[in-house]
């Protein structure tokens, strides 16, 4: 008695489950097995690959392909758990709007360069479809206009699930730590052509900023370079500013007899003074008012 109600519950759960789960759990198929053992190559059983040209075509082996190999249906329990009542692989319905299969099947692209690690799968479950960083690694052309449209549909929302409410504002935190990320759809000038029309409101530089900014970078110099990742940015606007560090205003910074204190602090630290004073300079910056004599 405990036996059947077991069966039963399992029945019902089976019956519960969403159709695809119940298709994987009653079909099982190795590729590994087919690409290891038997030698058999994709387009053997994925005929249809080589000419798609369309998501939308069904590129599944039918069981026509199946029996190229397998004699009779006598051998069906290979891969159907119950042959009387064996189910069809469930078609990929949803893709991505274009994509030619003809176009990337060649010598020189393999089809686990896109399908990831389908040949060593033993099972029916997971699509190993390929998601967009495995795209970009051959589709880099960001500055062609509508480029994300060669493969997309125009009324399609190509908005990332990560792009939330709080996106605005959270944004440069998740740039800085993944930057790879961005650059899938992102130039480099992406940033900076952004931030230049949308800055108005004076969040990321109060009005201020032009005053304690100093202070920031040397708190947060991880927060700057999300931006201004060369610290020769930071040399190349105070020259123009015309900004010198505090002690050059001092009184007894530069002593002709003496030399002064910028004497000193050159003789104790002269890396720091070529932080300013040797860029871009034909000849150190000390020989210019001391010249060799």
């Amino acid at each position: 008695m405990k036996k059947y109600m077991l069966l039963s519950i399992l029945a019902l759960f089976i019956l519960s489950l969403p159709v695809a789960q119940a298709q994987t759990m009653e079909l099982k198929f190795s590729h590994k097995l087919h690409s290891e053992s038997v030698g058999a190559g994709c387009s053997d059983c994925h005929e249809a690959a080589a000419s798609s040209t369309s998501p939308a075509d069904d590129m599944l082996p039918a069981k026509e392909s199946c029996f190229n190999c397998h004699d009779s249906e006598a051998e069906c329990s290979l891969c159907h758990s119950d042959v009387d009542n064996a189910v069809a692989m469930q078609r990929v319905q949803t893709y991505i709007a274009k994509f030619p299969h003809a176009k990337h099947v060649s010598d020189k692209m393999t089809c686990e360069k896109c399908h990831e690690g389908i040949a060593l799968s033993e099972t029916v479950q997971g699509d190993h479809l390929p998601k967009m960083p495995v795209c970009s690694d051959c589709h880099t052309d960001l500055e062609k206009p509508a480029y994300c449209y060669d493969c997309h549909n125009k009324g399609e929302s190509l908005t990332p699930a990560d792009h939330r409410l709080d996106w605005a504002r959270a944004h440069g935190v998740q740039q800085h730590n993944h930057q790879q990320a961005c650059k899938m759809c992102h130039t480099d000038n992406s940033c900076i052509t952004c931030h230049k029309k949308g800055n108005l409101d004076r969040k990321a530089h109060p009005l201020n900023f032009i005053n304690n900014h100093g202070i920031l970078a040397r708190g947060n110099k991880e927060q700057c370079r999300t931006c201004h990742e060369d610290e020769n940015y930071c040399v190349s606007c105070h020259r123009e500013q015309m900004v010198m560090p505090r002690t050059h205003d001092s009184a007894g910074w530069s002593n002709p007899r003496t030399g002064g204190t910028h004497a000193r602090a050159a003789r104790a630290d002269l890396d720091d003074c070529l932080v300013c004073h040797g860029q871009d300079q034909a000849e150190p910056i000390c020989a210019q008012c001391h010249p060799a004599k």
